[in-house]
């Protein structure tokens, strides 16, 4: 009854119980009520018919009182999930707050809310409140063909009330032990898609009225649309980590050939977006074995026990052989998986996959988890793949370059091998020649011409003994960490300046000094300079040379110049400025993409120019 009934009701009935008795007065009882004592019938059917119809109001006011009181706290219930929603909070706090404020409007002592898993087809306990350990365990996971009331709420979309559970053939016997009487459970549903269930159970037994269904069902709906949301959020903030960890894998194939930072940097980033507990590579050696390459995460003693495998032995090598994922959720009874110590702690789920890039294997990513039901989900081995795609380019970069890098070594070989050719061979082969020359001469009583003989040898193992410990130094600046070309320039000038007796001083700005040059770069310019100094020493007689560095538009300038000598470069000879160290120094301009000219003139210095050009990654 609503209080505008109860008005109209308040008017009318007063005048029509004062009209009858008006009636019977007049009417049926007109001697009887005239005359004492039947005078006092009217009075005393008057104050019977007033108590009444006050006691009737007021208990209707109080009845319609309690009953806003209970839509207040409905209402009260209502908004405080609402804003509870409104927070963003994480899934689990907003379904905490929810059954809190349920279970206090309802006067409940149990209850819980589970969420719908749709590709495993099961309940998923969010939160729960005042059930045993042994129900709370029971609840984490059901699948909908073990919990009958669940399954009824999902599929039908509709509450279901039980409120006799000890009739219900469809209660456990867990919930019978815990004195449980009376249940209802609502569906949390949104746009007609039921996303969990809200279950409520009582041990007393209660009847639960239509405006109780009706408050349940209300807030089984805003619950829906806020788990909804808040899923659509934690699948969105998912996606973006996982995107990220994607990125910074790829980011970093791209920029390092440092292939064990690499390594490193994906197995974190898979460690922290999926459920593994551990990460491991495996990369494929020129024997076809696999290697244990990398590990990170738990546990890194009991991985290590295997750390090669044949391919086809263990879950690595049948990845590898297959070319296909393997997964496996029981780890213990897999005869397959060879590392005993792994199962003995506990580990349950495995899953390996081949790094492929074209039609080749060169190696395997491997997570394992404790949990049997871990890396379940599509969106965790979608991440995989993508993660081993990256890491697959990323291998073949890094073998690629070290077969560069051992060409490279390869062409150092030969070039040293020129100039010492150059020098060294040469400089012997005399010493021998003017061995036996000084041999003749003593033996034919010439000992003053067999002594300028030796003079002259002596001058030349000085020279060539200079030309050893410059050699030697060169290779030990040339070998020195890649991006300090200028500080190792600086210390092997000081040294030279010293060995040679000739001042050199080196100019270079400081954004010359911040490039940060790939280390085959560096090495070149070093040797290109060492050989120009080199010739200084051996041919200029000058007495200060310099080196300078300046950055131009599209590349770098390189300058080595001395106030000695100079010669004519249209009438070289092989006692003059070497052929060989020209062409090396040619040879080793063009290996980076640059030119060497050579400026000089007789009496006027000599001026060796390098330019090389750069791209904008190390500009």
């Amino acid at each position: 009854m609503n209080l505008r009934r109860l008005r109209w009701l308040a008017i009318i009935l007063p005048l029509l119980f004062l009209a009858l008795l008006e009636y019977l007065r007049h009417e049926l009882f007109l001697e009887e009520w005239h005359d004492f004592p039947g005078v006092l019938w009217p009075g005393a059917l008057v104050a019977l018919g007033v108590g009444a119809f006050s006691f009737a109001i007021f208990g209707t006011i109080e009845r319609l009182e309690a009953r806003v009181l209970d839509q207040n706290r409905h209402l009260s219930a209502l908004n405080r999930i609402a804003a509870a929603s409104a927070e963003n909070l994480e899934l689990g706090e907003l379904c905490s707050v929810a059954l809190d404020n349920v279970l206090a409007v309802m006067g409940i002592e149990a209850g819980a809310v589970c969420l719908l898993d749709v590709g495993a087809n099961e309940l998923v306990a969010a939160c729960s409140q005042g059930l045993s350990g042994e129900l709370t365990q029971r609840i984490q996971r059901q699948k909908l063909e073990t919990a009958p009331v669940g399954a009824e709420v999902v599929h039908t979309g509709r509450p279901v009330v039980r409120e006799d559970l000890l009739q219900s053939p469809n209660v456990s016997e867990a919930a019978r032990r815990e004195g449980f009487r009376s249940s209802i459970s609502v569906p949390l549903k949104s746009e007609g898609e039921v996303s969990g269930v809200l279950a409520l159970v009582s041990k007393r037994p209660r009847r639960f009225s239509p405006d109780e269904i009706d408050l349940l069902t209300s807030i089984g709906g805003q619950l829906g649309l806020a788990v909804r949301n808040a899923m659509l959020y934690t699948r969105s903030q998912q996606r973006n980590r996982e995107l990220a960890a994607l990125l910074a894998v790829s980011e970093a194939a791209t920029s390092s050939l440092e292939l064990d930072q690499v390594l490193d940097e994906a197995l974190d980033a898979v460690l922290a977006v999926t459920t593994a507990e551990a990460a491991e590579i495996w990369l494929m050696e020129d024997s076809g074995e696999l290697a244990l390459h990398r590990h990170r995460g738990a546990a890194p003693e009991a991985f290590y026990e295997r750390t090669r495998f044949e391919v086809g032995e263990g879950l690595p090598g049948l990845a590898a052989q297959t070319g296909s994922p393997v997964v496996v959720h029981e780890l213990g009874a897999d005869a397959r998986f060879l590392r005993q110590q792994v199962k003995d702690l506990g580990f349950q789920t495995f899953c390996a996959l081949p790094l492929r890039h074209g039609d080749q294997t060169v190696g395997v990513l491997a997570v394992a988890a404790r949990p049997s039901e871990a890396l379940s989900s599509a969106a965790e081995h979608r991440l995989l793949e993508g993660i081993g795609e990256q890491l697959a380019i990323a291998v073949e970069n890094a073998q690629l370059h070290q077969r560069v890098l051992d060409v490279a070594v390869l062409e150092e070989r030969e070039r040293i091998a020129r100039e010492l050719h150059d020098g060294l061979a040469q400089v012997l082969g005399y010493i021998n020649t003017e061995t036996l020359a000084v041999k003749k001469l003593i033996a034919s009583g010439r000992p003053a011409d067999a002594e300028r003989e030796l003079s002259a040898m002596e001058a030349a193992a000085k020279q060539v003994y200079a030309d050893v410990r410059e050699a030697i130094l060169g290779l030990r600046a040339s070998s020195a960490q890649p991006g300090q070309l200028i500080p190792s320039l600086r210390d092997y000038l000081s040294y030279y300046s010293e060995m040679a007796g000739v001042p050199v001083s080196l100019s270079a700005a400081g954004e010359v000094e911040a490039l940060r040059l790939p280390a085959t770069i560096e090495i070149q310019l070093m040797r290109v300079i060492q050989e120009a100094l080199s010739n200084v020493r051996k041919h200029a007689h000058a007495t200060k040379a310099t080196v300078s560095f300046q950055r131009t538009a599209d590349g770098l300038t390189i300058e080595v110049s001395d106030d000695g000598q100079g010669f004519d470069p249209e009438r070289l000879v092989r006692t003059g400025w070497p052929r060989f160290g020209l062409q090396t120094m040619r040879e080793r301009a063009q290996a980076i993409g640059g030119e060497c000219d050579i400026i000089s003139s007789p009496g006027h210095g000599t001026r060796v120019i390098l330019q090389v050009p750069l791209r904008r990654s190390e500009a």
